[in-house]
Formats: C-alpha cells, sequence, structure tokens
C-alpha cells in the first residue's frame, strides 16, 4: 500500500461521521486526524465510543460488505444467472477478471480501509489517556473483531495479503503478503482476544445487534475454525452461541420476513443501512430486484431450483416469481423492500444480516460429522434448519451423507447471502469441478481475484496471484 493510499485512509477517518450506537445521533470531526485530534477523540469515553461507532457505519457504506459479498459471490458461484448488460456484473459472472479489472481495486481499498480504521482506533486506546479501563478493553475487542472479519473476506478473496497490524505508514507501505496460515492465525488471534473482552450482551451497542460481542466473536471463530480444519473449536464454540440464552432460531411461521428484520432472535450479527440510520430497507433489495416493469439483471439457476423439496419454506418465501413480457424468473426474495415507503406501509425494519444462528448449527454439524464421534448429535443439528424450512428431516447415519447433506443444506439456507456458497466451493475444493463446468471462460486462477495493479506497481514485495 502506497503512502497516497494511506493518506487517504487517514483522511477517511478525519471526514468520518461518527454514529453514536445507541441514540444514532452524529458527531462530526471536521480537523484533519493528527497528532492532537487523535488525542481528542481518545479523551473520553463517549468520544472514543463515538469513534468505534463510526467504524460500524463506515463498514456498513462499503460497496465491498453491501454488494460484493451478497451478490457478485453469487455470480462468482452458482446461485445466480446474470442477464443485464453491466460489464463488471458480467465479467464476475464469466469469472473471466483480469488485473485491469474494475472489481478487485474497491474490494481491495475497501477491506484494508476498515482495517486501517480498526488499526487507528486500537493505538488510540493504547497510547492516549481519557478512556476508562473497562470503556478500552471493550473497544479493543470490538475493533480486533471487526480487524479479523475484514481479514477473513481478505484471505477468502485474495489468498495470502499483506498483514498491516499498524498505522505507521513505514512498516505498512513494503509489505509483502502472508501466507494464508499466517492471516489465519492472526484472525484467531483477535476474535480469541475479542472473546475474552467482550461483554456477552450488547448493551454496548444500545441493546441492539448492530455491535459485536462475545458471541459474535465466538461465531466468527466457528466458522474461521471450520475454514481453518480445527473442528473441535469449530464445534466448541458454535456450541457457545447455540447456548446462550440470546439466540433462537426464527419460527417457520415467521420465515418470510422474521430473519432479516432488526433485531430479530436470530440474528447474531447485523449492519446498519449505509443509506441513513433511519432507512428500513437494504441495498440487497434494491439490487436483486428490479423496477416494477424493467427486466431483472439476476436470476435465480434454475438447476438450483430444483433441489428444493415442494413444500421447503425457503423456495416459497425466499424467492419470488417475476413476469416480464411473458417470462417468468425466480429472483433472490430475502429482503423484500426497494424503498423505504414500502417499508415503512408494511411496518418492517430489515436489517443487513451478516451472521445468524442458523450458520451455526451448520458448522456444528460439520464438525461433529468430521470429528466423527457425535454423528447423532450432526444429524440433529442438520434437522433444526430442515425443520423451520419445512422440508423432509434427515435421517443420514454416515459420514459420507451427513457432509453431502450439510453441504446442500448450506446452500440451500444460505443462497445469495454474504459470500457463503463462493467461498464454501473454495474451501471444500470443488470450485474448479463445479464452475468450470458451468462457465466456458472459467479457469482455476480465477478462484483468487488478481490484486489491483496501482498496489503491485507501488509495493515490489507485493506479487501478483498466480495466472494474473
Amino acid at each position: 500500500m502506497t503512502k497516497s493510499f494511506h493518506k487517504i485512509l487517514l483522511s477517511s477517518i478525519a471526514l468520518a461521521t461518527l454514529v453514536l450506537s445507541a441514540c444514532e445521533k452524529t458527531v462530526e470531526i471536521d480537523p484533519p486526524l493528527n497528532e492532537i485530534t487523535t488525542s481528542v477523540v481518545f479523551s473520553s469515553d463517549k468520544l472514543a465510543t463515538n469513534a468505534m461507532a463510526g467504524l460500524y457505519t463506515g463498514l456498513a457504506a462499503t460497496a465491498t460488505q453491501n454488494t460484493f459479498l451478497p451478490v457478485y459471490s453469487s455470480l462468482q458461484a452458482d446461485d445466480l444467472l446474470y442477464t443485464g448488460a453491466n460489464p463488471t456484473y458480467r465479467e464476475v459472472f464469466d469469472n473471466a477478471y483480469t488485473t485491469v479489472s474494475s472489481v478487485q481495486s474497491s474490494l481491495f481499498s475497501d477491506w484494508y480501509a476498515m482495517i486501517y480504521r480498526a488499526n487507528s482506533i486500537i493505538e488510540g486506546l493504547q497510547k492516549y489517556q481519557g478512556t476508562s479501563d473497562q470503556v478500552k478493553k471493550q473497544l479493543t475487542a470490538e475493533a480486533k473483531v471487526i480487524r479479523a472479519y475484514c481479514y477473513f473476506n481478505l484471505v477468502n478473496t485474495f489468498g495470502g495479503v499483506p498483514l498491516v497490524l499498524t498505522t505507521d505508514v513505514s512498516i505498512s507501505s513494503m509489505l509483502p503478503k502472508e501466507s494464508v496460515a499466517n492471516v489465519y492465525a492472526q484472525i484467531k488471534t483477535d476474535l480469541t482476544e475479542g472473546k475474552a473482552n467482550l461483554l456477552a450482551d450488547y448493551s454496548a451497542s444500545g441493546n441492539t445487534r448492530l455491535g459485536v460481542n462475545k458471541f459474535v466473536a465466538a461465531a466468527l471463530l466457528a466458522r474461521v475454525s471450520l475454514f481453518t480444519a480445527d473442528y473441535a473449536a469449530a464445534e466448541s464454540n458454535a456450541s457457545e452461541v447455540i447456548a446462550s440464552s440470546l439466540y433462537s432460531m426464527v419460527s417457520a411461521a415467521n420465515i418470510a420476513t422474521g430473519v432479516w428484520v432488526k433485531n430479530n432472535t436470530e440474528s447474531i450479527w447485523q449492519m446498519s443501512s449505509p443509506l441513513n440510520p433511519t432507512q428500513q430497507y437494504t441495498v440487497e433489495a434494491g439490487t436483486f430486484l428490479p423496477f416494477t416493469g424493467t427486466d431483472p439483471q439476476f436470476e435465480i439457476r434454475p438447476a438450483f431450483l430444483s433441489l428444493f423439496s415442494a413444500t421447503d419454506l425457503r423456495r416459497q418465501r425466499w424467492m419470488t416469481n417475476y413476469t416480464v413480457a411473458g417470462v417468468v424468473k425466480v429472483l433472490p426474495f430475502k429482503y423484500k423492500y426497494t424503498t423505504n415507503a414500502a417499508a415503512v406501509t408494511a411496518n418492517v425494519v430489515e436489517a443487513p444480516t451478516t451472521m445468524r444462528l442458523a450458520e451455526q448449527y451448520l458448522i456444528r454439524a460439520e464438525a461433529r460429522v468430521r470429528i466423527g464421534t457425535n454423528l447423532g448429535g450432526a444429524l440433529s443439528d442438520l434437522n433444526v434448519i430442515r425443520n423451520r424450512a419445512q422440508t423432509e428431516l434427515s435421517t443420514s447415519t454416515t459420514q459420507g451423507a451427513l457432509i453431502t447433506e450439510i453441504a446442500l443444506e448450506n446452500r440451500k439456507e444460505f443462497f445469495c447471502e454474504q459470500a457463503f456458497r463462493w467461498y464454501n466451493l473454495k474451501r471444500t475444493g470443488e470450485a474448479d469441478a463445479v464452475i468450470g463446468a458451468l462457465k466456458p471462460s472459467y479457469r482455476p486462477a480465477a478462484k483468487l481475484l488478481p490484486f489491483p495493479n496501482n498496489a503491485v506497481d507501488a509495493n515490489p514485495n507485493l506479487i501478483q496471484n498466480p495466472g494474473y
């Protein structure tokens, strides 16, 4: 990363609108974030908390968080067909990006901008006096969890990446790629430390699920442990979340909208609206669903539709039929509202959901199967998800059958949601066979995006990914 890139990030922090989590009021800090203003930011519990709120809202506002994860990754995988004319969407759908593609530049800069802001909070809390010990511990832990989340997405998008843990440009500007293993080690360290120091409720975020707590760290640690084949840690962390009284599965009767509304019992971590704090609809709905009478750009693949049973509520409630010129297309319909007026009329506040309880059941199910000592428990976890969807329960008793069924259930439960399908195809080594059979332009190198040309040109230690 170049010095100019760091200056951009520095300016973004200085200009950030800091949103109070509890009351959603804004506090603007206008001066540049130099030594003097940095010390002011960390001179009191309130101002330091505002700085953390700015990190949350900054993350929620990035196109990478609210568009790439649910939309681009679904095009890279096999959830969606793309029928529009946008060249970037087409390139992503074809898995045919190159070093001059535009998609990787925003992804790279968005994640590192959030990492920089997390690092600045961690450093500021340690360097300056003014915040209480409890607030310092809480905010440091929150920043580490968000940093871990960003690195998880970076490593699953680019592979090995520079591991930036400081705001010091003299250290970070010429860092080489770290190995995937080393990046994951830092992610686990951040999450383990965060989990140990975070509160076990949502009081730090005004009792909304827009902030991270101990169980958000545990849930993400369960996911990361599954991705690194540490199945015992995946099972134990998922079990902590499942056992918490904070969470319960939304009922089948409320599956249509209940899973996506703000502060529902299944949500573990949600994002605020990137549009404004009072907005009640999501970017996901506005992207997937067309304006009335216009041709949609995206549709669910027919082969994917065939995987659902006739009774499956996810097919009935999380997808919608849309007819244009006599042609019926099936669209993602998890988030329902494309205008604030429609959401207000329905008296619904939708919130982009980053993590939810259903994932923890499927993580624990897979971990138990791979450990091999509790297949009955794995079957029970799998059937929690199937029962809620009102599809047939599994009776499988072998490891092979259960692994196959859990993977399929994961795909059906999390389609067009937070990169689940694309990341899991790569995790399980199936991407080349599955995507290669669907897309003539696909090549194995496309499992990773290339680094942006400007980043590679500025840093001779940042070696471009193979195949580009």
